[in-house]
Order: C-alpha cells, then sequence, then structure tokens
C-alpha cells in the first residue's frame, strides 16, 4: 500500500471522526437547549417533608402529570399551560438501592385535600388552581410523601413521544373510538395486541367509555412502561433529534440538564424493574349536587405511604399524619374546615391496619390486582361525549341525573347548596363558566375522556 493511499485513508477517517464529534457536539448543544427551554422550577426550593434537597444520584420521586390541554381547546379558551387539568397522574419513585422504580397512578377523581384552596376537592383541579406546585402538594398532603419533582406532558407530547420510539407493541383491551388529539377526527382501534403509533396510543390512554377511568389509569401505567422499555431496547430511536424536540415542545419539568443526563446515565446501564398499582378506593357522591368522587382506601394510603417513605430512607407516616385517614369523618367537598378539625383533631383509637402485626392483604402496597371493570363494584364517573354529533348513536348524557341510587333526598337540600355556593370565586376559579367545576351544580362541567 502506497504512502499517498494511507494518507487518503487516514484523511478520510479523520474527516468522519470530525464528523461525527460535530453531530455529537451538536446533539448535546440541542440536548441542553431543548432541555432548558421546558425548564419551569417549582415556587419551592423543596419539599417541606425533606431535611435536605433530593438528588437523582439518591432514591427520589417525580410526579408525571398529563394534562388535557391542545392547541384548539387553549386557543379557543384563552388558557394557559397552568390552567388545565391534570387528567393522568402517576407517582414514580425511583428506588436507586433496588434499581426499581415504582408507579402509583392517582384516579383523577380522587377526593383530595387541595392545600391552595383549604377544602377538599377532586385532585386533579389542583393543577387548575396552582399549576405543578399545587398538585405536587396535593399528593404530598395525600401519602405524606415528598414529591421532588415533576414532568408535565400534553397530549400532543404523548403523540409525538411514541412517533419518536418508533411506536410500541400494545394490547388493546376493548374496541375503541376515540377524538384524535386535535378533537376533529376520529381514532378507530380493534381490540388485541398491535403496534400503535402516536395518535393511536393517545386514544388508549384517553378512552375510559368501556372501563371508566380506573381502566384507563392502568392503561397509562402500561404505556409509560411500554415507552421506557422501548427506549430502552436497542435501536429504538429512529431519530434523537425528534425526541429532544419532543421535550422541548410539549413537556415542563423541574429537572436540570445535569440531573437529567445523570438520570439518563443510570438507566441506560443498569438493569430497572417496575413496580405499579393504582390507588384503590370506592365510589362517593356529594349528597347535595350528586357530583362523583372516588374516595381513596384508608389502608391502602397508609401501606403506600410507609413503602415510599421505607424507600427514601424516612420513619413510617402515623395514620394521624394522613389527612385522608385523620378527617375520614369530614370528608365534605368544598366545605372549609375549622382550624382546631384541620390542624389539632386526631384519630381517638389506631386503625386495625396500623396495629403492630398487623399484614395487610395490599402486602407493601403494589401487590394489588388491576382493575377489571367487569368484575368492579366501584361504578366511576357517568362517561360524557365531547362530541356527540361526530357519534350519532351516543345519547347526550345529563351530568345532574348522576347520583348515588341508595342516597336519601335532603330536605336542607336547598339551604345547604347555598352554603356550598359561598365559597369564593378566585383566580383559577370559575364558578359557572369556562367549562370547569361549579359548586351548584355539573351542567358545565366538561369531564371529557382526555389521558
Amino acid at each position: 500500500m502506497t504512502k499517498k493511499i494511507i494518507w487518503t485513508i487516514v484523511i478520510v477517517l479523520l474527516l468522519i471522526l470530525a464528523g461525527a464529534g460535530i453531530y455529537i457536539y451538536s446533539l448535546y448543544n440541542a440536548f441542553d437547549e431543548g432541555v432548558t427551554s421546558s425548564y419551569e422550577p417549582t415556587d419551592r426550593e423543596r419539599s417541606d417533608l425533606r431535611k435536605e434537597d433530593a438528588s437523582v444520584d439518591e432514591s427520589f420521586t417525580v410526579l408525571i402529570l398529563g394534562t388535557d390541554e391542545n392547541d384548539s381547546r387553549a386557543e379557543k379558551e384563552n388558557l394557559a399551560g397552568d390552567d388545565f387539568r391534570t387528567d393522568s397522574m402517576i407517582l414514580a419513585t425511583f428506588d436507586k438501592n433496588e434499581d426499581d422504580v415504582k408507579l402509583v397512578n392517582i384516579p383523577r377523581d380522587t377526593l383530595a385535600y387541595i392545600n391552595t384552596e383549604e377544602y377538599f376537592d377532586k385532585i386533579n383541579h389542583a393543577h387548575m388552581y396552582g399549576g405543578p406546585s399545587a398538585s405536587m402538594e396535593t399528593v404530598e398532603t395525600l401519602l405524606n410523601v415528598p414529591v421532588d419533582y415533576y414532568v408535565r406532558l400534553n397530549m400532543a407530547g404523548v403523540v409525538d413521544i411514541v412517533d419518536s420510539v418508533g411506536g410500541i407493541e400494545f394490547d388493546v383491551p376493548f374496541d375503541m373510538d376515540e377524538p384524535d388529539q386535535h378533537d376533529k377526527g376520529r381514532i378507530k382501534l380493534e381490540k388485541g395486541v398491535q403496534e400503535l403509533s402516536g395518535e393511536e396510543a393517545l386514544a388508549v390512554v384517553r378512552s375510559r367509555r368501556v372501563d371508566s377511568d380506573l381502566g384507563r389509569g392502568n392503561r397509562q401505567i402500561e404505556l409509560v412502561e411500554a415507552v421506557l422499555n422501548k427506549v430502552k431496547s436497542s435501536g429504538s430511536l429512529k431519530n434523537i433529534d425528534d425526541l429532544i424536540k419532543v421535550v422541548a415542545d410539549n413537556t415542563k419539568h423541574s429537572f436540570t440538564s445535569k440531573e437529567i443526563r445523570s438520570l439518563a446515565s443510570y438507566y441506560a446501564f443498569n438493569d430497572i424493574s417496575f413496580d405499579s398499582t393504582q390507588l384503590k378506593g370506592s365510589d362517593f357522591w356529594e349528597p347535595n349536587s350528586g357530583a362523583y368522587f372516588y374516595r381513596p382506601d384508608e389502608e391502602h394510603i397508609y401501606v403506600l405511604s410507609n413503602t415510599i417513605r421505607s424507600i427514601l430512607g424516612m420513619d413510617e407516616s402515623d395514620p394521624n399524619d394522613l389527612i385522608n385517614i385523620r378527617l375520614a369523618d369530614f370528608l365534605t367537598p368544598y366545605q372549609y374546615l375549622d382550624d382546631y378539625t384541620l390542624n389539632e383533631y386526631k384519630l381517638e383509637e389506631t386503625p386495625l391496619y396500623a396495629e403492630e402485626g398487623y399484614e395487610s392483604p395490599y402486602g407493601d402496597g403494589f401487590e394489588t390486582e388491576e382493575f377489571n371493570y367487569q368484575e368492579s363494584d366501584v361504578e366511576g364517573e357517568t362517561e360524557i361525549e365531547e362530541n356527540p354529533e361526530d357519534d350519532p348513536s351516543t345519547e347526550e348524557t345529563n351530568p345532574n341525573e348522576q347520583t348515588d341510587p341508595n342516597q336519601q333526598t335532603d330536605p336542607n337540600t336547598e339551604n345547604n347548596q347555598e352554603e356550598y355556593n359561598e365559597v369564593p370565586a378566585e383566580e383559577g376559579y370559575n364558578n359557572n363558566q369556562d367549562g370547569y367545576y361549579d359548586n351548584s351544580s355539573e351542567e358545565n362541567y366538561d369531564d371529557g375522556s382526555y389521558y
């Protein structure tokens, strides 16, 4: 081989390496720019339940928020990202000691105390009242565990993320006919295992016409695991630039670039397992308006709290640390509590499940069966068709007819209703407009099947 040929090969290799270096450098810069542009820290330095700042190098929690935001709704109703409700809420606990991620799906109708409003409400309203910070604080109050970070994703983000990893394999539980992400077309799917595009995946995790919000919650967990496993698999990213763009365009989060790089490196080089559950609960109708709520199971809250706190190296919760347990007799939506009840009232007796030696049927809280809509005695909220004109076979439902069949008529309903209507209108709270919750009725509340 002549010197001329050798030098030609060397020059070509140097050019290839230089080109690769430039590409890697450009990806690095694009990553930093994407993460930075979507970085939106909360207005608190750290959880009040932590003595020191959280770190992704140790066990931590992150709240995954899926909102019902899309461009057409935002433009039509003149809403910003923080004004939308969360139709998906998943608390992920990263156990760095066991290389495990534990996922808790919290149903959107869960009855929870919202600190910013100072009363119990549907947990998905917290974001509408105070953005990610209010959602994080509400979950902390519900489970008595620190919520260290958040990631908020809109509907377009689900579509783009699934498409960026080349689609996912998913077992569609039943035939589906759902609106697309812009609510202008329909996505139709048949039951069975199949490869889903982004639009199809969104349709699967939006639908609740057959199995209610609880079944949808299980599918949301399955989607998160399917996407993470696909990202983990070799060669799944056809275009890393696309994924960076998805992060920049469709998410907000409280991770710094350094934290995300550290987390990505950990995830790439370790064999991570997943455990998931959905917060157990029962139907609860507000006795005056008939509004539906999902009352979380007290024992499941208690067990989950202690499992997560153990992972984070914290002492066990006392039942009085969990507001839904301590104030079980005072869980009235939209009613202010006096200072004594809210801050000083204690349980007279320790619940059986908190006694020493008791073995919970929930195990560590994640040893639970998937929600089965065919066998469950939980009704969930009556479905409302967003676009009934698109489906002539669907009859429009009157939400005011949605009442507990065992509910007795309250002769003082009219007087009691006036008390509920005294809840003041504040920024982000609409008494009778914009499609949000109205104290006196559900007539104008579009509780559509987003996420």
